[in-house]
């Protein structure tokens, strides 16, 4: 998962739980002693990331992994293959196909279509 698309999930608001060990974030832009290749390419979370790095963690961008990103969609949820290396998920109410290069990149951004904010109508 890219930085820029952990981050859109931050910001649509994406229901982090727990951090786990072996999950993946992007250290913040600013601050705390990442060196610019953690920032740009990311960290996988280590115990010690867990205790010495939780603020950074909260200030960066945490990639969910594929099981936390299809409990998120819940039963809009339909399937996930793969086809000559590019992903595809898709939920079927309301119908959505969308396609990644990991299964991870697949449903961040099928979650982010199916928790788009719907706009005003106009009155």
């Amino acid at each position: 998962m890219t930085r820029a698309l952990a981050k859109k999930l931050k910001i649509a608001g994406f229901p982090i739980g727990t951090y786990r060990f072996g999950h993946k974030f992007y250290p913040p832009e600013q601050g705390g002693e990442w060196s610019e290749t953690a920032r740009r390419h990311g960290v996988t979370i280590t115990s010690h990331d867990l205790q010495e790095h939780m603020q950074d963690m909260r200030d960066g961008y945490y990639c969910p992994d594929a099981s936390d990103l299809i409990e998120a969609c819940g039963d809009r949820f339909a399937r996930l293959w793969v086809s000559t290396a590019i992903w595809t998920a898709e939920s079927d109410d309301p119908p959505h196909a969308v396609l990644g290069e990991s299964p991870e990149e697949a449903l961040a951004k099928l979650w982010l279509a199916l928790n788009r904010p719907k706009s005003t109508e106009l009155q």
